[in-house]
């Protein structure tokens, strides 16, 4: 457990659309701004994704990437953590990833049922302005997603990372993951501390609720022991609850726009900074430290300050 809490904003996500709401970055100077913004508000980690700023759709091209990565981090001490999960293969999951070399990579460490669905079904008064977001929503094929994490993929990521020198925080989106994680673990030379994310509430995997929630942190010190720090991160309108949860057990904590848009039933987030300083207040009111970036980088195992070219 750690003296202070870290809050990462995970900004724009792939699995929400400009269409639910007004507030959601979708091009590069939306993105790096939010981004700015949220660390200015009291995150230390952005956490980020690409969208094709023409229609918002998700992307991994590489130059989309560049039009806001090297300005987060020439405007901002915001550790840098880029997704990597979009591509077929490990090496196009990181085909953006090697050649900015951001302090953080993310990797998901099991596949799952992905019911991203729900996500339209919980706005039933959508109307979607891009065809690409009913096909990814409410199309026949959405009901057909597997996301697909193997053994073999898993593993060429994480000897991809290591041999860059690229920190990496694996997402587990149940409890079986964390037993994946321990699996690669035992034959790859992951740097310490190993960064664990727990990624809750999505239709397919574990839910946001407290006993849930405590479980993942049991089996997680189990298997792991000290040299792993842990995050909280519930999807959906429970993801404050989640941070508050994760808070109170000691875990660092994710917000932001890419799983959840609502402030309450209803009534939309209006930045990814007004989340962080919503959950800036509840951390506050804890009695719970919040870390700066510098600080955060020391939790984190990550030395000083990495440039971005």
């Amino acid at each position: 457990m750690s003296a202070e809490t870290i809050i990462t904003c995970a900004v724009t996500g792939s699995s929400l659309t400009p269409s639910m709401s007004p507030y959601l970055p979708i091009t590069p100077e939306q993105i790096a701004k939010d981004s700015i913004d949220a660390v200015a508000a009291g995150a230390s980690v952005v956490h980020l994704h690409a969208r094709d700023p023409n229609d918002g759709r998700p992307t991994n091209d590489l130059s989309v990437w560049k039009e806001f990565v090297p300005a987060i981090r020439a405007k901002c001490d915001g550790i840098i953590n880029m997704s990597a999960s979009r591509g077929a293969t490990a090496d196009e999951r990181l085909s953006a990833v090697l050649p900015l070399r951001p302090e953080i990579a993310t990797v998901i460490v099991g596949s799952m049922n992905y019911g991203r669905f729900r996500k339209a079904e919980d706005q039933k008064a959508i109307e979607f302005k891009y065809q690409w977001e009913r096909d990814l929503l409410s199309g026949p094929d959405a009901y057909e997603v597997v996301t697909s994490n193997t053994f073999g993929k898993i593993g060429r990521m994480i000897d991809m990372l290591i041999d860059a020198d690229i920190a990496m925080e694996f997402e587990c989106y149940d409890v079986g993951h964390l037993y994946i994680l321990d699996y690669h673990l035992q034959s790859k030379n992951v740097k310490k501390p190993i960064i664990v994310q727990f990624l809750t509430g999505i239709l397919g995997g574990i839910p946001s609720e407290v006993d849930h929630l405590v479980h993942l942190r049991q089996t997680s010190e189990r298997l792991f022991g000290r040299d792993c720090i842990l995050f909280t991160h519930g999807t959906g309108t429970r993801n404050m609850r989640a941070a508050a949860t994760g808070a109170l057990m000691g875990t660092h904590v994710r917000v932001g726009q890419e799983d959840n848009l609502f402030d309450r039933p209803g009534v939309l987030f209006k930045s990814n900074a007004a989340q962080v300083e919503k959950v800036s207040r509840i951390l506050n009111d804890l009695n719970c430290k919040i870390a700066t970036p510098a600080s955060a980088r020391k939790i984190l195992g990550l030395g000083e300050r990495v440039a971005l070219s």
